[in-house]
């Protein structure tokens, strides 16, 4: 698709589209669809992206309609703290679903938008927030594309939190179409990596000091990754690109959250930095996220830096 169908599509519909650009590479934030960011590489849009999402209108009556993207969304996902929490089932917040973000910021290769969302998590205790995303778009010579994205969440409230009573922390997830030749990797940690639905040993292998993992049509896989992961990277030949995503360590004072799709009824119960997730329906998450505070005043801010290169793939 090239960004100028995804523009119209998204304009005829109301959405809002705005871009920053640089020559061939640019990004698209859809504002009235969640806020949701498009990478262009090359002309041609890589981020996987859903007409109907532009053309209908997400409920808990109706369904949610993925917009694909990058989303930013509050983390934890499940557990008693977290604001995916179902209510009958998995759902998505109405606030995030019906958020509107403004560009308060625009230049050529420049793009700030902004929202206010008030979330809601398992507990029921609200926490008024302002959701800002800003990318500024890089081309290097050779054509890689470099979006620097710094994702945020403000806590607006009144009344502090403790430890314990909250949990908060900016999420980035970028979805990607995938074939059966695709291969998502990171950096191997050492550790056991920790699946958050079902089991992914049989999708990875290693190579040198990289695990690699190819998608699964049959499964949700969910890969959650620790602070020692270093990057992860989707590897997709047939499209002949790649793309990295990193960001830096955790400010002191801050810590890595769950993000389990955990049931309410249970407590977060690991860190994670990096995810990989594997939708059956064709398309894998490379997922970022930020740390969480002891505790939250007015006016705290939590925000994630990531870098995004998209390269030309090259074979081993």
């Amino acid at each position: 698709m090239t960004p100028e169908e995804l523009f119209n599509i998204c304009r005829r519909n109301g959405r809002r589209p705005a871009i920053a650009e640089c020559r061939g590479s640019a990004v698209i934030a859809v504002c009235g669809m969640e806020g949701r960011l498009f990478y262009i590489h090359a002309g041609k849009v890589i981020s996987l992206f859903r007409p109907e999402a532009a053309e209908n209108t997400s409920s808990s009556r109706r369904g949610y309609f993925n917009p694909g993207g990058d989303g930013l969304w509050p983390a934890p996902e499940g557990t008693c703290l977290g604001y995916e929490y179902p209510t009958g089932k998995w759902r998505v917040p109405a606030g995030i679903v019906g958020a509107q973000y403004e560009v308060t910021e625009q230049k050529a290769d420049t793009l700030v938008i902004t929202a206010e969302i008030d979330l809601v998590n398992d507990r029921q205790l609200g926490l008024p927030c302002r959701f800002t995303r800003r990318v500024e778009v890089a081309e290097e010579p050779g054509g890689t594309t470099v979006i620097e994205q710094h994702d945020e969440i403000e806590y607006l409230g009144s009344r502090p939190l403790a430890k314990g009573e909250f949990m908060l922390a900016p999420w980035s997830l970028s979805q990607f179409a995938v074939g059966p030749t695709a291969r998502a990797c990171f950096g191997d940690p050492g550790t056991r990596v920790r699946d958050l639905y079902q089991p992914s040993g049989d999708l990875l292998t290693r190579d040198g000091n990289t695990i690699v993992m190819r998608p699964d049509d049959a499964r949700r896989i969910q890969a959650a990754l620790p602070e020692e992961s270093r990057f992860v990277r989707l590897r997709l030949p047939e499209k002949g690109i790649e793309i990295t995503r990193t960001s830096p360590p955790l400010a002191p004072g801050l810590t890595w959250v769950d993000i389990a799709d955990a049931a309410p009824d249970r407590a977060p119960a690991g860190e994670v930095r990096y995810s990989i997730y594997n939708d059956p329906s064709g398309f894998m998450e490379l997922e970022v996220v930020g740390g969480c505070p002891e505790t939250l005043v007015a006016g705290t801010i939590l925000g994630v830096d990531i870098v995004n290169r998209i390269t030309k793939f090259m074979e081993d």
